[in-house]
């Protein structure tokens, strides 16, 4: 059941194969009827991360539903895992309440007392969200200790933690120890390939002293790690920002093309654009054109209105589809795009007045006056 799990983990990230969701969730599912927990475990987590799922019930679910088979073998950290979700999200898991439900809160707290990091991370977690300052007191005591002791997961949760009981200066001493603990722990998962603790990871670097190697020396590396074993494509890009300027690494405009290349077919904007300058430099053409057209697709992303970059990509494909470079000019196929961009940017309501188009009602301007 290894290589069925294995097989589903590069069918879900494109490594030497076409990526394909559909046939990674089989694959993965398969594993997991197997008793293989890996497998199932690894696929409850995959399920909060973009792929192109085939339909079917939300991500909470689905992860849940994987938790709920391992812990019906009998495996501690299935019940455990199954708990915290019930816990995070009562209402949309509301379908476990008559079941682990009524002792999800005794199975996380008897795991924290036990000294189970991510039950005391998640009792800490709720805390917060529901506005519980006792609970967050008594979670934030436990990870210190837990910290302390040695637990460098515990560590970042209470970095900034205000206690009660410690004088300022305390307080900055305690904050500094708890501060260089998580950021050592952070930096050995990114360059273990956990990309979610390379941000950190790479901010914190030389916050306290400099390092042996230097800083952007040392930032390179756990970008680099971050990139190639976590498959963090904004990393990726970040890299390749860094290839080319020699920030940190030698110059090298071959790999930080690449990078930026793998970035842009995951959706990371700057790639796509960084990707599309270097073509506009090296010439000129229809085939030029048509590279241009295919990154800008990839550029393109419409989830978001926060996402200013994949907005901004979108706009300069309704461009190349009105104006014809690079494809077939196809105008209305523009106005498709400007009028699903409009309820995000402005600037895609004002390209539909300019063609007399209709504007959604629920345009980005929709409230000026």
């Amino acid at each position: 059941m290894d290589s069925c799990r294995a097989a589903g983990w590069l069918f879900l990230h494109g490594f030497g194969v076409a990526e394909d969701a559909a046939r990674a969730e089989a694959l993965y599912k398969k594993a997991c009827l197997g008793k293989n927990t890996a497998a199932c475990m690894e696929l409850a987590v995959e399920y909060h991360h973009w792929h192109n799922w085939p339909a079917g019930p939300s991500a909470a679910v689905a992860e849940a539903r994987q938790h709920e088979l391992v812990c019906a073998r009998g495996e501690q950290r299935g019940c455990l895992a199954l708990a915290l979700d019930v816990l995070r999200r009562p209402e949309e898991l509301s379908a476990f309440r008559d079941t682990v439900g009524k002792t999800a809160q005794k199975t996380a707290e008897d795991a924290c007392t036990a000294s189970n990091v991510v039950a005391c991370l998640a009792l800490l977690e709720i805390a917060q969200q529901d506005d519980d300052t006792p609970g967050v007191e008594v979670m934030s005591a436990k990870l210190l200790e837990m910290c302390l002791a040695g637990e460098v997961r515990a560590c970042e949760p209470v970095v900034n933690h205000h206690w009660k009981n410690k004088t300022p200066e305390e307080q900055r001493s305690l904050s500094k120890e708890v501060y260089l603990k998580s950021c050592r722990f952070s930096q050995a998962e990114c360059r273990a390939g956990r990309a979610e603790e390379c941000s950190f990871a790479v901010a914190c670097v030389g916050q306290y002293g400099d390092e042996p190697r230097g800083r952007e020396t040392t930032r390179a590396e756990l970008t680099y790690h971050a990139c190639v074993g976590g498959r963090d494509f904004e990393q990726c890009a970040a890299l390749a920002t860094r290839l080319e300027s020699a920030d940190g690494v030698p110059r090298d405009l071959n790999k930080a093309r690449l990078f930026d290349l793998a970035a842009c077919q995951h959706g990371v904007f700057d790639g796509c654009w960084r990707s599309i300058a270097r073509l506009r430099k090296e010439g000129q053409g229809p085939d030029v054109d048509k590279k241009i057209f295919e990154l800008t697709k990839m550029a393109c992303r419409m989830n978001d209105k926060r996402d200013s970059g994949g907005l901004t990509g979108c706009m300069a494909l309704a461009d190349l589809y009105e104006n014809g470079r690079g494809t077939q000019k196809d105008v209305e196929k523009a106005v498709e795009i400007w009028t699903a961009g409009c309820r995000y940017m402005v600037a895609a309501c004002n390209e539909l007045r300019r063609l007399n188009r209709p504007v959604p009602p629920d345009s980005a301007d929709a409230d000026e006056p």
